[in-house]
């Protein structure tokens, strides 16, 4: 069996979770028991940071980071590692007040108020700098110790931007793609219906909410386009970061199936692929078993963009979550089968959203190892620390690589291209119900399958399921073709290869 281990100084299994301190500093006995706590869950790794730009930067240029410093020596002398996040995923308010264009245009094309998470424009040359900035700050007075072991890039990368800035590089990126000749363009997007040819670049908008939503290839351009503008962001703190420390490793939190970006473009640029899991437990619209055969898809999803090495359930919650439709707790005994399914599917991690309780603001009832009582004694906790000792029974497993010889195509600009037909039954089309359900009747069979782009390699696979593959990439039905003449065996359904990458229907 092939291993690739992404922490060797843990020699184990990571068990982590999200720790806030910069909530607590105002309370040292606080911080102290964390510490003594933690250890007694068998945590041996938190990621700090993630919000902590306000803390770090109160006013600009204005930096405080011994407290970071203190934490993360503390957390070191303790055998508990650090994954430092770079706090690009919430700004502090001086930064909007004076530099406004950072914040983002919403698809009305009205500037949004500063607030929330996300709220940033990626195009942004003084938003990236401020980032920048704080990166080498972070860096300076971090980066080199012993205790952090990998860079955590911003949180769960979501959201677009309709600013002047990013329609002149969605501009310019439609410029580039179609060899600047607008003619091009207008023929691959089928212009002429409704006299919708462009005489020049610059006429083309985004598909604002109160103009252009019918072209069905500006629409599939704006997204590809915000992939693209999102992952060039995130190359710049990755360039930075690679520079400033070059031994580290750099992940992003993935979030499941988020429909607003291409996760198999952005992976390319990491060294490692983490993301959140937060299935509905316990919910009432289908049974436990099917909630977890679900999520067994979602890790296989995230698990096959890097098959040469394990990947990171970088957060869970220990309990509950406080932003489902309903927020249960889960059962006695199911915080384990959940995390041992994380394992099972190629994890080297269980990591937890949060440690501590907030006292308040949106997440002060999302679940967390440590609850407002403070107390090591609940439920929660026990299960905890019962798994931790679990993990510690299984480090043999950290670093394996799962070798599935089935694999089901799955692209999400094909995901896209579905979700804009106008045709079929508009609101149904199920596209990922019907991947799912594909990888589910393997599962019960005892096969493990990866789910992978339809531009990968098929070399190792016997079998390749295509559910629904509507847009044809160039070179994959030849590729296919080839695959099924060597001996594979390949399945396709219903919609298969109806359109190009433009959305051009293709002829007989």
């Amino acid at each position: 069996m092939k291993k690739k281990s992404l922490f060797p100084v843990i020699n184990g299994l990571m068990h982590g979770c999200d720790y806030n301190p910069e909530q607590w500093l105002d309370r040292p006995d606080i911080l102290e028991e964390d510490i003594k706590m933690m250890k007694k869950a068998n945590i041996n790794a938190v990621s700090l940071g993630i919000f902590s730009w306000s803390v770090y930067e109160p006013s600009e240029g204005e930096y405080h980071f011994e407290w970071l410093e203190k934490t993360i020596d503390n957390l070191y002398k303790n055998g508990i590692y650090t994954i430092l996040a770079t706090p690009s995923g919430a700004r502090p308010a001086w930064l909007d007040e004076k530099y406004p264009e950072a914040m983002r245009t919403d698809c009305y094309g009205q500037k949004e108020h500063h607030g929330f998470r996300h709220n940033h424009c990626m195009s942004s040359p003084v938003y990236r700098e401020k980032v920048s900035n704080i990166i080498r700050k972070l860096a300076e007075h971090t980066g080199g110790h012993p205790g952090v072991i990998m860079w955590h890039i911003s949180n769960e990368f979501g959201g677009e931007c309709y600013c002047p800035l990013c329609v002149k590089r969605f501009q310019d990126y439609l410029a580039d793609k179609f060899d600047n000749d607008i003619s091009k363009l207008n023929h691959a997007w089928w212009n002429t219906f409704w006299s919708h040819n462009y005489s020049s670049f610059c006429q083309i908008e985004p598909p604002f909410a109160n103009g252009e939503r019918t072209n069905l290839g500006l629409d599939l351009e704006w997204k590809r386009f915000t992939t693209w503008n999102m992952n060039d962001y995130m190359k710049s703190e990755i360039k930075l970061l690679k520079e400033l420390t070059p031994g580290l490793p750099v992940t992003t939190n993935f979030m499941q199936f988020y429909s607003g970006l291409d996760y198999n473009v952005m992976a390319e640029e990491l060294d490692v692929i983490s993301w959140d899991s937060y299935p509905a437990l316990h919910n009432d619209s289908e049974p436990f078993y099917k909630t977890m055969e679900n999520n067994s898809f979602y890790h296989a999803v995230m698990r096959s963009m890097k098959r040469d090495r394990p990947f990171m359930m970088m957060e869970s919650a220990p309990g509950l979550v406080n932003w489902q439709e309903y927020n249960k707790v889960k059962r006695p005994g199911v915080h384990k089968l959940f995390s041992m399914q994380a394992v099972a599917c190629g994890s080297d991690t269980v990591q937890y959203f949060q440690w501590r309780k907030g006292r308040g603001s949106f997440e002060q009832y999302h679940g967390a190892v440590i609850d407002h009582l403070g107390k090591d004694d609940t439920r929660i906790f026990e299960e905890v620390k019962d798994l931790g000792d679990a993990l510690k029974k299984i480090s043999k497993t950290a670093g394996t690589v799962i070798e599935a010889k089935a694999a089901l195509l799955y692209d999400w600009d094909n995901k896209w291209a579905i979700e804009d037909i106008k045709g079929l039954s508009n609101n149904t089309k199920n596209y990922d119900a019907v991947c799912c359900s594909f990888y589910s009747a393997f599962l019960r069979l005892g096969i493990e399958m990866d789910v992978i782009a339809s531009d990968r390699d098929f070399a190792n696979y016997g079998i390749i399921i295509a559910p629904m593959l509507y847009m044809l990439r160039p070179g994959v039905a030849d590729r296919l073709e080839s695959f099924v003449s060597k001996g594979g065996q390949l399945l396709a359904t219903y919609l298969t290869g109806y359109v190009d990458i433009n959305q051009l229907c293709y002829l007989g």
